[in-house]
């Protein structure tokens, strides 16, 4: 019997009907039934990472990625007001290719990644401050008025205690944007145990888009915008028969019927949350933090 206890609620976790999984009775988060030591993060993470195992070729993929992000960016660009004179700082940035599109509407932007070879690659390649590590243990340079999580939620060891800093960093009526897959979707519900999000140790939570308006209102925040993206303009824009690359020497033609089911699909499993903070989006607003040491 689980005595883990649920990081939204609190509660107990019991055992899910679906299998590797542990589920609250009292509010449905759902959690994968293990632990991942650091070393494991470490090779997890590892350069094949984003080159053969969760991607074929990140940055190969780059033009379909930005693309994406500025979709997510115009959302966001909804619920901040002035960006110019604002803070932005991403959980996750990877090889910094939002930071990149997000640099153009906001004074400052910054990140952290846990990949040594993609903070690099941010700094070296595309003059974007990534720093490499772990968030709990980075030092912040100051308070910030953006905080986005871009499908990083549900890889994170304690993501609780991610929106807890984010929280205590964030100025008042500051955001926190999120996306990740909803396991209370249509199309999980669908798949249930071959629903595509499900992937531990890689994805280690599956939030709904209760459990996770809960999690961000426990810290503080009020939820200014909880919906579905739309790719259907991106990602397969091109799909009329044009070649897409997809990996280093290899390239897939792409046919409408194909792209429409995918972008279908991809709707049905990603919510955005857009939280824009007042007291505390999934756009969500944030009030003042618990650490006395960052004016607001």
């Amino acid at each position: 019997m689980s005595t883990r206890q649920c990081l939204v609620c609190g509660e107990t976790l019991a055992e899910s009907k679906l299998p590797g999984l542990l589920a609250c009775n009292a509010c449905s988060f759902t959690t994968a039934d293990l632990t991942v030591s650091d070393a494991e993060l470490d090779r997890l993470y590892g350069p094949d990472y984003f080159a053969g195992q969760e991607y074929m070729d990140y940055v190969a993929e780059r033009p379909l990625i930005t693309r994406h992000f500025q979709a997510r960016l115009n959302r966001l660009l909804r619920y901040v007001a002035d960006p110019g004179s604002k803070r932005l700082f991403e959980i996750g940035s990877a090889y910094g290719f939002f930071l990149e599109v997000a640099r153009q509407h906001f004074r400052f932007v910054e990140g952290i990644d846990i990949s040594t070879a993609a903070a690099a690659y941010a700094r070296e390649q595309l003059g974007v401050q990534v720093a490499a590590g772990e968030f709990l243990a980075h030092q912040m340079s100051g308070p910030v008025d953006v905080v986005c999580l871009w499908d990083t939620i549900e890889h994170l060891r304690d993501p609780h205690l991610y929106v807890e800093k984010a929280a205590a960093y964030l100025r008042r009526g500051g955001a926190i944007a999120v996306t990740t897959g909803d396991i209370g979707s249509l199309m999980a519900r669908w798949r249930g145990a071959r629903w595509r999000q499900i992937h531990p140790p890689t994805h280690l939570h599956y939030f709904s888009k209760l459990t996770l308006a809960q999690l961000l209102e426990r810290h503080g925040f009020t939820i200014a915008y909880a919906g579905y993206e739309s790719i259907r303009d991106l990602a397969f824009a091109e799909a009329d028969g044009e070649r897409k690359r997809v990996g280093e020497g290899r390239a897939l033609r792409c046919r409408p019927a194909l792209a429409a089911d995918r972008a279908r699909r991809a709707d049905e499993d990603s919510v955005m949350w857009s939280a824009v903070a007042t007291p505390p989006l999934f756009v969500a607003r944030s009030r003042a933090g618990a650490w006395p040491p960052h004016s607001r």
